[in-house]
C-alpha cells in the first residue's frame, strides 16, 4: 500500500511540473535512450552460432510519463533448451556454464550514465530558466 501511495504522490508532483520543462527533459531522456540503443547495437556480438538476431532485439520505447525504457532480448532471442526457454541475450550478457559472458548492454550504460545524467540535468535546468524568464 505504501508503494501505491508513493507512486500516486510522484504522479501528482510530476503533473505540477510545467509541460515545457517535462518536454525538454523527456527530449534529453529520449536522446539518451537512442544513444544507448545505437551503442549497444554496435557492441553486440554479430556472429552467433544459431543466427539469433541479438542486434535487432535492442530497442527502446516511450513510457506513459514520457520516459524511456531500453531493452534487449525477448521473444526474438528466446529459444527452447533442455531446461525450458532461454533468452540468448541474457546468456550473452552474463554468460552460462558453457559460454563465457560477452556483455554488450550494461557496460554501455555504465560508461555513459554520467554523460546522460548531465544531458538530462542541463536540459531541465535550461527549461527551468526559460520558464522563469517568461519564455
Amino acid at each position: 500500500m505504501a508503494r501505491d501511495a508513493s507512486v500516486r504522490d510522484f504522479a501528482r508532483r510530476l503533473a505540477r511540473v510545467p509541460v515545457s520543462i517535462r518536454a525538454a527533459t523527456n527530449k534529453a531522456i529520449a536522446k539518451n535512450a537512442e544513444e544507448w540503443v545505437r551503442v549497444s547495437r554496435a557492441t553486440a556480438p554479430k556472429d552467433t552460432e544459431d543466427g539469433t538476431p541479438l542486434h535487432d532485439s535492442i530497442r527502446r520505447h516511450t513510457t506513459e510519463s514520457g520516459g524511456q525504457v531500453v531493452r534487449a532480448g525477448g521473444p526474438p532471442t528466446t529459444k527452447p533448451s533442455a531446461g525450458g526457454q532461454v533468452d540468448y541475450a541474457i546468456s550473452q550478457e552474463f554468460g552460462t556454464a558453457a559460454m563465457t559472458a560477452s556483455p554488450f548492454f550494461w557496460p554501455v550504460y555504465r560508461s555513459f550514465k554520467k554523460r546522460w545524467a548531465t544531458r538530462r540535468r542541463s536540459a531541465m535546468n535550461k527549461a527551468f530558466k526559460e520558464f522563469n524568464n517568461g519564455g
